[in-house]
């Protein structure tokens, strides 16, 4: 796998996050529009995390970088194999994002141990971004 690859990968499951939280904010106008707020802000996140990774393609700004060794143990990650949920209900889709923001966590954690410098804070500070995202849908299943 070449690294425009894995950004590429990244990139894509990102942009699902991000139409996971519209879908949720669409469900949640209709059934709980107390949460539509929830699920904007968490749709805006993704759409950061998005654009963060396609400035770190465009700018090429990983090339060099410690991420080339780990390459293909980096493509086998759970968060880069996600089939792209298609939940039928408000408690399904969040069940999916729970485990779509795990898998980002984890994937992010891992990035911030591979890398240095500015690059592992922006990865600690997007894996602890996708952690405080399944601690409040955590909090919204629990509500449900």
């Amino acid at each position: 796998m070449k690294l425009e690859e894995l950004l590429k990968m990244v990139i894509r499951q990102e942009n699902e996050a991000y139409n996971l939280y519209k879908l949720g904010e669409a469900f949640a106008t209709y059934e709980r529009p107390e949460l539509v707020e929830i699920f904007r802000l968490l749709a805006e996140e993704e759409l950061r995390h998005r654009k963060t990774f396609e400035g770190l393609l465009k700018e090429k700004s990983l090339e060099g970088t410690r991420v080339i060794d780990y390459l293909e143990a980096l493509s086998l990650e759970p968060m880069l194999e996600e089939e792209r949920p298609e939940p039928s209900s408000l408690e399904e889709l969040v069940e999916d994002a729970i485990i779509l923001e795990k898998h980002a966590y984890e994937f992010y954690l891992k990035l911030s141990e591979i890398l240095e410098g500015s690059l592992a804070q922006i990865m600690r500070m997007m894996a602890g971004e996708e952690l405080k995202h399944a601690y409040r849908l955590r909090l919204v299943y629990e509500g449900l």
